[in-house]
């Protein structure tokens, strides 16, 4: 069956990129106004010709038509809880404003007070602004308020990593328990996704098919973030057990924290790819001006090029820092893609509270490429929520299972610096990796991702494997 053909009809460029980049993971065609099965209409007149989808809005244009339709709105603030399935996991969103729709006496549509949508035969209208819904999600996630214990830590003129690791511990023990790990609260944005892909579901009668992650169902990446000297001389070790399972993996390695091990990087990156973790590992990228930003990015790039030979193309920052100056610097410096966005933590150094981008998929900012880390990362699990390493491999089980149902990315970080990848816990460590080798999963590197975003600065890039220099 051919794919089913979208226009996306939008006076704003932002607006219209908003709406491909939820639909990203669903095999779709974009194509112009007379091609299309369906019409997505956000802050327009709906096509009379062409079957559509509504996104309500205070555009002039929506307001319009809704008087012309004879459509009664009424809004409400309200804490009202849509949810929509995904197989097994039930993804949840709670909209700040719902509207509800009056039809004309003798109207066939449905009804919208107990559904996402109201539908007849030629359109299909939401109950709430998406694009404002989506634009929020990022907004709090990139604009996120720093926390005071961050601030100083990291605004001190010695390391923060000299402060006692009790100390540390101390302030990033979280109040989440096993229990709380789950997706279905999390995800917001896939749950945008999922009500837009429901509503064109019921409106074209035909049923949409995820995109496949080179054939596999679900995709899984192992990365590290190599903090001290001690973990790189550890990273050794876990190396030669992750080519014993076959599974690539990618080191962040930060480019002035310690003395590198020129040897080491380039077996690092043999099977393998090495990505930058700034110059040093002492969380105060994010406060610096954009330019400098720009200039720090850059040395740590050409640092870790001219050690190993190498391309660098990916970024992780130290603490998982993000923002939007962040993504932007990060397009100038010459990097690929990032993958310092967390999907969910318990507790975010920033913002010392639970914090995520609320997406298991890559997505695009700033012409950025983002890879979020879906997983809980290692020092999260054992520091914050008190797990241990055998606990930690149960919960990640669990929330690979949830991922694979939802077709998504199972994005894991393991610290060679601590417990997890510790030689005592060596047999739980294979574990994991042996889970990872049979799991179904397109198995590969962040580097080797097409990213399938539509991007406002040019057209979808591909990201390939860290190649030598010729």
């Amino acid at each position: 069956m051919a794919l089913l053909k979208i226009a996306v009809a939008s006076q704003v460029p932002r607006d219209a990129d908003a709406i491909r980049q939820l639909l990203t993971p669903w095999d779709i065609t974009f194509t112009g106004l007379d091609d299309a099965d369906i019409v997505i209409s956000y802050g327009e007149k709906p096509s009379e010709t062409k079957k559509t989808l509504v996104i309500p809005s205070d555009f002039p244009q929506f307001v319009n038509w809704t008087k012309e339709a004879k459509l009664k709105i009424s809004r409400k603030n309200e804490e009202r809880i849509l949810s929509v399935a995904y197989e097994q996991t039930v993804l949840t969103f709670t909209p700040r404003t719902q509207h509800y729709y009056e039809m004309p006496r003798g109207s066939t549509a449905e009804d919208s007070t107990s559904t996402e949508i109201m539908l007849d035969e030629r359109q299909a209208i939401l109950t709430f602004d998406v694009i404002v819904a989506y634009n929020r999600v990022l907004d709090e996630t990139l604009n996120a308020r720093e926390s005071r214990t961050y601030r100083l830590l990291t605004g001190l003129p010695i390391p923060y990593s000299l402060a006692p690791p009790q100390l540390r511990d101390f302030l990033m023990s979280g109040d989440a328990k096993s229990d709380d790990l789950t997706f279905s609260d999390k995800l917001p944005l896939d749950a945008l996704r999922l009500i837009i892909v429901n509503a064109i579901e019921k409106l074209s009668n035909r049923k949409v098919s995820k995109k496949r992650w080179s054939g596999k169902r679900f995709a899984c990446l192992l990365t590290h973030d190599v903090e001290t000297k001690k973990g790189l001389q550890s990273a050794k070790r876990l190396k030669k057990l992750e080519e014993k399972y076959a599974i690539p993996s990618a080191w962040y390695v930060p480019s002035e924290h310690y003395k590198l091990d020129h040897g080491i990087l380039e077996d690092l990156a043999n099977y393998g790819e090495i990505g930058a973790h700034d110059t040093k590992h002492d969380g105060k990228l994010i406060r610096l001006p954009e330019q400098e930003m720009v200039k720090r990015l850059k040395t740590a790039k050409q640092a870790l090029e001219k050690l190993t030979s190498c391309s660098v193309r990916g970024f992780r920052a130290p603490l998982l820092q993000h923002n939007y100056v962040i993504s932007r610097a990060l397009n100038q410096a010459g990097y690929e893609y990032d993958t310092s966005i967390p999907t969910w933590e318990p507790k975010h150094p920033y913002t010392m509270k639970s914090h995520g981008i609320g997406t298991v998929f890559p997505f695009s900012i700033n012409s950025a490429f983002e890879i979020p880390v879906t997983l809980p990362q290692d020092h999260q699990m054992i520091h914050s929520m008190h797990m241990n390493p055998r606990q930690t491999l149960e919960i990640w089980s669990r929330l690979i299972e949830e991922i694979k149902t939802m077709g998504g990315l199972c994005l894991l970080l393991v610290h060679p610096d601590y417990e997890l990848a510790d030689v005592k816990n060596q047999r739980t460590y294979e574990e994991l990796l042996n889970s990872i080798a049979n799991s179904d999963a397109s198995v590969t590197l962040p580097g080797n991702l097409k990213s399938g975003v539509p991007n406002r600065s040019f057209p979808q890039n591909e990201l390939i494997t860290s190649q030598k220099h010729g």
